[in-house]
């Protein structure tokens, strides 16, 4: 009889941990962004071609926020050439976000070789006062002013590492609980 209650407090901590884990688990989540078609253009770039961009964060941004932030992956293209986490020298990502965490205001840009190959996309304030979305290389440039793109979110990954150290600790648990249990019995 004994043995009860000391199954009975381990199953309901194994319950709590559970229950509580997986609010603290975060999933990276990728934000889309599409611009719009370039207004000036000279070179290879054409007035069809706009600025896209994914950012990957590992975690989505919170409410209310203003500052830097340093993604897992991102890559950025404006039709002629597609720049990444890879293959970027200079690199910088700073977003706004209004009370629900929607994307309100930001400034990426990314260049190869002290912008010899560039692309930039910006809101305006609190960053910088131009709007403008652009894309340049050796050859020629792309570029719209005034007219911003919009952000979305693309998607989300859950963390599969901790989902299994999850279950992996629950198992354990469960198995120590089962192993006391036949102690007690026998």
């Amino acid at each position: 009889m004994k043995a009860i209650p000391k199954i009975v407090l381990a199953l309901t901590g194994v319950a709590a941990l559970s229950l509580a884990y997986p609010a603290s688990v975060q999933a990276s989540v990728t934000y889309q962004y599409t611009g719009n078609h370039f207004t000036d253009v000279s070179g290879p770039y054409t007035t069809s071609m706009f600025v896209t961009a994914m950012v990957t964060l590992a975690g989505p941004l919170p409410p209310n926020f203003i500052g830097t932030v340093t993604p897992t992956a991102f890559t950025l293209s404006d039709g002629v050439q597609t720049l990444n986490n890879h293959n970027v020298t200079h690199a910088e990502v700073d977003f706004a976000t209004d009370a629900t965490g929607a994307i309100t205001a930001w400034l990426v840009q990314l260049d190869v070789f002290s912008g010899e190959m560039a692309i930039d996309t910006n809101s305006g304030p609190p960053f910088i006062d131009a709007t403008f979305d652009d894309g340049n290389n050796l050859f020629g440039f792309g570029s719209n002013n005034d007219t911003p793109g919009e952000w979305r979110i693309h998607g989300t990954v859950p963390d599969a590492g901790s989902t299994l150290s999850l279950m992996t600790l629950t198992l354990m648990a469960l198995g120590l609980v089962a192993r006391r249990f036949q102690r007690a019995a026998g």
